[in-house]
């Protein structure tokens, strides 16, 4: 087994293991035909370590000879209304602070494309996308090239004036190595905008979040060390901020030859971290056992009971208590996951409209920011279950 004995945010050996999960799915967002290859997905354990030196928290057993994007992936969320008004405000501001106007802009991890369309939509210009696992045919943008590649030096030499990456840092293992080679890839002359967006792992110990741990994400970053792995990469920081509920982590910076030392009343002292993950080493179990205690009395009184929102979230929530055996389905309004199975539990994925018949009497919805858009939507079809929320 692999265990990591340094951190992969700053290279010293100063971390210290605090929470596990024994036997998590490797996949979250995988699709998968048959309940069979499901339940037949490899499992792996997480402990997540603590670096006393810069406050990065990472899983120090992640399993860096896995591809594991090669069997293709769902991770949309542009089906959601709540979605996509977030990442129409977040291209505006972008556009607008930095004046990006008909320019180039790259995106490191693009997933489908949904961002790169909608931010050149709204900017003009051209946009490429460099992602592995990207999907051909899903963007029919004539402005918008992609390259199914990992990120490389050569990438940098693209005359961009923006470089955005939502939502890939976090799966990158070697975090400090990654953003060094981001920054040589610009030289000393090729100054983009970069813009990154990561979850953030202090509402998660606030929250007890388990839900939001599982085997992909194998970096987890504060608003302190995420500044910190930039300014020691070479970045000047412009901007550093919470958005969607807190969930998110937005940073704003460019490559520049000296980073001053201004920080941002967000970024928590490596002590204040550390006292977070006292906290939730502590108290994790209690929610933990709150919510088995509550699956079970579902089952118990042989109500219905499905999980709205697939993907990691449903991955991080259902494997603490697959052995209970009380979801057969999962609603997710992504059609490409519908009739595919969640990895590692086996659950089945289903579109809204199954709820209808189905008439299940509890839903638990994965996350809460879209509790108003779903209970629309059930209102709407004549469901009305008991709603909780992550």
């Amino acid at each position: 087994m692999i265990r990591y004995s340094y951190c992969p945010n700053c290279n010293k050996n100063h971390v210290e293991g605090f929470f596990r999960i024994d036997n998590a799915p490797i996949f979250s967002v995988v699709t998968l035909k048959t309940r069979e290859e499901a339940l037949a997905v490899p499992r792996k354990d997480i402990e997540l370590a603590f670096c006393n030196d810069c406050g990065f928290i990472f899983n120090r057993l992640y399993d860096t000879s896995i591809d594991y994007f090669s069997m293709g992936y769902e991770d949309q969320q542009g089906h959601s209304k709540t979605f996509m008004q977030y990442l129409t405000r977040i291209s505006h501001h972008l556009i607008g602070r930095y004046n990006i106007k008909n320019q180039t802009i790259v995106e490191i991890g693009c997933g489908k494309g949904d961002f790169l369309n909608l931010i050149n939509t709204l900017s003009g210009g051209v946009g490429i996308g460099i992602d592995p696992a990207y999907a051909d045919g899903r963007q029919e943008n004539p402005n918008l090239t992609f390259y199914k590649e990992q990120y490389s030096l050569k990438h940098g030499e693209i005359a961009s004036r923006l470089v955005c990456c939502r939502h890939t840092l976090e799966h990158i293992h070697q975090t400090k190595a990654f953003m060094t080679l981001i920054r040589d890839s610009f030289g000393s002359v090729h100054r983009p905008l970069i813009f990154f967006e990561v979850p953030q792992i202090s509402r998660i110990l606030d929250d007890f979040a388990f839900w939001d741990i599982y085997y992909e994400h194998c970096s987890y970053f504060s608003a302190g060390s995420l500044a910190r792995l930039f300014r020691s990469t070479g970045f000047k920081i412009l901007d550093l901020r919470f958005d969607y509920d807190d969930q998110y982590l937005l940073i704003e910076a460019v490559a520049a030859e000296e980073t001053t030392p201004v920080t941002f009343d967000i970024e928590e002292s490596i002590a204040e971290q550390k006292q977070r993950v006292d906290a939730f080493r502590m108290k994790i179990n209690e929610q933990l056992g709150f919510w088995r205690n509550r699956l079970q009395e579902i089952k118990d009184q042989g109500k219905r009971a499905m999980v709205w929102g697939g993907g990691s979230k449903a991955v991080g929530f259902l494997t603490n208590f697959a052995d209970i055996g009380l979801f057969e389905f999962v609603v997710d309004i992504n059609p490409y996951m519908e009739n595919n199975f969640i990895p590692g539990i086996g659950s089945q994925y289903v579109q809204p409209g199954f709820l209808k018949e189905y008439q299940p009497d509890v839903v638990i919805i994965m996350n809460g920011i879209y509790k108003d858009e779903i209970s629309q939507t059930m209102n709407e079809m004549g469901v009305f279950p008991n709603v909780y929320t992550l």
